[in-house]
């Protein structure tokens, strides 16, 4: 029961939800740490905490909450460097509660919006990602490789030995 002092809970998001790209501060950080992937995701990417510290030391990092409407659904990094003709997807994930809505999608797609408009001489985008058949310990079916080649992304490296690949999104 709530009384007149005390706000009513923001709606959950929905598909249909507004996707957003917000600086991280002192009033949603925590909301951004808290958040997690799958448990079979976690050998993917690194916490939203690591993230955030890195980025707090690292001039080239871009930091960002992922909104759907008014709720913190994932958490987005990129590199962005001075007089580069590259930039890249450092860190990106959405919140297990949160996943297969297209707020992943509609995050990526204004994170190359946000590249282009602001980095007109960018040519590419690169990420890291596992490749389609997985690694030890990550299943294919969790492998994020189909989502980015989805956008357009192509293998511009060999697979490492850790069986990741580098991934490239031309912007010309």
């Amino acid at each position: 029961m709530t009384d007149s002092t005390t706000p009513a809970p923001a709606p959950a998001p929905t598909r249909d939800s507004t996707v957003t790209l917000r600086e991280i501060n002192k009033d949603n950080w925590r909301e951004v740490i808290n958040l997690a992937v799958a448990e079979s995701q976690t050998e993917i990417v690194a916490t939203n905490l690591k993230s955030l510290c890195e980025s707090h030391y690292t001039e080239d990092a871009w930091p960002r909450a992922v909104y759907a409407d008014d709720t913190v659904v994932g958490f987005l990094m990129l590199s962005i460097w001075p007089i580069e003709d590259w930039y890249g997807v450092w860190r990106f994930m959405i919140d297990h509660k949160y996943q297969a809505q297209g707020f992943g999608r509609k995050a990526i797609q204004l994170a190359i919006a946000h590249i282009k408009k602001n980095h007109p001489d960018a040519k590419q985008i690169r990420l890291m990602s596992i490749g389609p058949e997985g690694r030890k310990g990550v299943a294919a079916k969790d492998s994020p490789y189909k989502f980015y080649t989805s956008f357009g992304w192509k293998e511009i490296s060999e697979y490492d030995e850790e069986g990741e690949v580098e991934l490239g999104l031309d912007l010309e």
